[in-house]
């Protein structure tokens, strides 16, 4: 894990899930953003600060995924931190199961859900975070609104920084993914449109290297993005009237991306995604939604020729 400046007041801890960390001109204030995946990882990322003298009063949670908030737990038994986080993704923070719970269906999980790539420990949340300028005596971020990798989360502007969490992804994630994790893919098409024309002085994915020429990544989001929901309506297209399942539909995308789930968790992350593009698709009327002969069946939306 490299501690990394980039610039005054403005740091990162570059790793698989990037943490963030921001300190106010006095050094009175630090703000860690995000805790990783598990506890050894808040630990490195503490023991660096301290070793630096940097104080660690906040923690910012971007949103309520467990390689993000893995770690907060541990920080907030050793240390005393003020913990801020969205509306709603601070409720999977209390109750983390749910996480595992709303990508199985609703049903409580199978054990083999219940891991840390998909739960993380509980934690307690502050105070919530609302769009604008916040401010903690010398220490003063605004909190940007960035939903669609998750229904409410949040990234900040910090000395012109724009610590933007999952919002985007760095292009080798971008391809290493194929099927990025979204959940709203109508939400996840305008942040990305307005991280593509506002002027930082540079951005941090939750994946990936900071950069300060950042519009040509956020354009490759945009692409693959594009690029798979294509794909999906071409092949409604392609079944006609016949329609094709849910669970066909999901095939044939895995397939089409060489992508072979390992575990049930995997599967389920990817069935989200592409359940996405699915509503974005009958909301745009280009797909149609049924239950035929007991079966949920998905059609084009275009007239059959």
């Amino acid at each position: 894990m490299e501690f990394i400046e980039i610039k005054e007041g403005c740091y990162y801890f570059k790793s698989a899930v990037n943490i963030g960390y921001i300190v106010s001109e006095d050094r009175s204030k630090g703000m860690l953003i995000d805790a990783g995946l598990e506890s050894s990882a808040a630990k490195k990322a503490i023991k660096k600060l301290q070793d630096n003298k940097f104080p660690i009063t906040h923690l910012f949670i971007t949103h309520a995924h467990a390689d993000h908030f893995g770690g907060a737990q541990y920080i907030q038994k050793n240390y005393e931190v003020h913990t801020i986080a969205p509306a709603l993704e601070e409720a999977i923070m209390r109750y983390p199961v749910l996480e595992p719970m709303y990508l199985f269906h609703g049903n409580f999980p199978l054990k083999e859900m219940r891991n840390k790539f998909l739960e993380a420990p509980s934690v307690h949340i502050d105070e919530i975070c609302q769009p604008g300028i916040w401010r903690a005596d010398s220490l003063e971020v605004e909190f940007i609104h960035l939903p669609g990798h998750s229904h409410n989360q949040f990234g900040l502007i910090y000395n012109d920084i724009f610590f933007a969490s999952d919002s985007y992804l760095g292009k080798e994630t971008l391809e290493k993914h194929k099927i990025p994790f979204i959940v709203d893919s109508s939400s996840n098409f305008s942040t990305l449109d307005y991280l593509l024309h506002i002027k930082v002085g540079g951005m941090l994915p939750g994946h990936g290297a900071f950069s300060d020429e950042y519009e040509d990544t956020i354009q490759a989001n945009i692409e693959v993005h594009q690029r798979l929901l294509i794909q999906m309506n071409n092949f409604l297209i392609a079944c006609g009237d016949r329609g094709l399942s849910l669970e066909d539909l999901i095939a044939k995308m895995l397939l089409k991306h060489e992508i072979d789930p390992a575990n049930l968790g995997m599967y389920s992350l990817f069935r989200t995604a592409i359940t996405a593009y699915l509503i974005q698709l009958i909301e745009e009327r280009k797909a149609v939604y049924t239950i035929k002969e007991g079966r949920p069946v998905i059609f084009s939306g275009q007239p059959s020729a």
